[in-house]
């Protein structure tokens, strides 16, 4: 299952402040020319979250598509695993771009990890309440009493017993389904775009809750180090606008080559899981977002992050105060991808 390392990652972040000593050995990405007079590449280090997969697949089109190369980039994409450490990597300059998600990276500066996002993989986290159609359970009030194995200390379940007065009980996350397939009761948290793809094989009905309905929506983000954005805004420019590019073709169904090389790199990608995974994509609107809500691919609102910071602050997740400043910087988002005026 791959839900390890997207669940937990502020779990570890405490882990980087050691680091911060080695912030300052960031690589200088600055474009050389070439002794012929041809700019040379600049080199970009995207790491992932986890093993190559499909909520990758946009950064893997614009690889194999050529669309960093023509922005001037020569990006490697370093994957992760459970071990990765994505923000201590780009804290201590050992990767220039990395993935996670906003609440983590607000809980990062709160913290002293100078790293700021500049651009959304996903509009809707892709976390959900899974459990058995047989269970009863229809609607995020009706987990009221029940027991849900999930990440102990997530943000989301504080602020989804206050959305709908609710009260649950956690068992920390085992990262197995055996309990969920042994009762029909049972009820985890997991991923949209995975654990229902292997238990809906095993037989099982399951329903599931995606978490960003449950009062607490953050975004699936990259983002970088805040000097390296002050030192180098072109080349976050241009690896904004070609990830998006990539992340638009995908979603919209040119999935064929990146498929291919995710695949090459992780070989427990099939194609019917990874069809299934981009499905749930196109399904729940987790890329591109409702456009009717004037959401697009890479679009982050400055105000959607300020009410999540709020909702954080109120359940004591910072240890400082955290501002919309400190973690998110809209200058690179290309005009198609900026929030619509109001009342448009």
């Amino acid at each position: 299952m791959t839900i390890f390392r997207r669940l937990s990652p502020s779990a570890t972040v405490f882990i980087l402040l050691s680091a911060l000593g080695l912030a300052g050995c960031s690589r200088d990405a600055a474009p050389k020319p070439a002794p012929g007079g041809a700019p040379t590449l600049t080199k970009v280090i995207l790491q992932t979250d986890w093993y190559a997969e499909p909520e990758h697949g946009g950064f893997y089109l614009a690889l194999v598509k050529g669309y960093y190369r023509e922005a001037g980039l020569d990006v490697e994409i370093s994957q992760g695993g459970p071990n990765s450490m994505p923000p201590q990597k780009v804290a201590t300059g050992a990767a220039t771009f990395a993935l996670g998600r906003s609440d983590d990276v607000a809980i990062a500066n709160s913290r002293g990890i100078p790293i700021v996002m500049v651009g959304a993989l996903m509009q809707r986290d892709p976390q959900a309440i899974m459990f058995h159609r047989e269970s009863g359970i229809h609607t995020f009030k009706d987990l009221d009493g029940r027991n849900i194995m999930a990440v102990p200390g997530s943000t989301f379940l504080p602020i989804m017993e206050q959305t709908y007065h609710i009260k649950v009980a956690v068992t920390p996350l085992d990262f197995g389904l055996s309990r969920f397939m042994a009762d029909k009761n049972f009820v985890q948290q997991c991923f949209i775009t995975n654990e229902p793809f292997y238990v809906r094989k095993e037989g099982a009905k399951v329903e599931t809750l995606l978490l960003s309905d449950s009062g607490f929506s953050p975004y699936r983000v990259w983002y970088a180090k805040r000097s390296y954005i002050a030192e180098h805004p072109e080349v976050v420019r241009a690896f904004t606008a070609a990830s998006i590019r990539g992340w638009r073709e995908y979603v919209a169904g040119d999935t064929a080559e990146a498929n291919a090389r995710i695949s090459s790199l992780n070989p427990k990608m099939d194609a019917e899981f990874m069809a299934y995974s981009v499905k749930a994509m196109q399904d729940f609107k987790l890329v591109t977002g409702d456009p009717a809500l004037g959401e697009s691919v890479g679009q982050i609102r400055r105000e959607r992050i300020e009410h999540e910071l709020k909702q954080m602050a109120g359940i004591g997740q910072f240890e400082r105060p955290v501002t919309v400043d400190e973690v998110f910087d809209g200058r690179f988002l290309p005009p198609e991808a900026q929030p619509a005026a109001p009342g448009k």
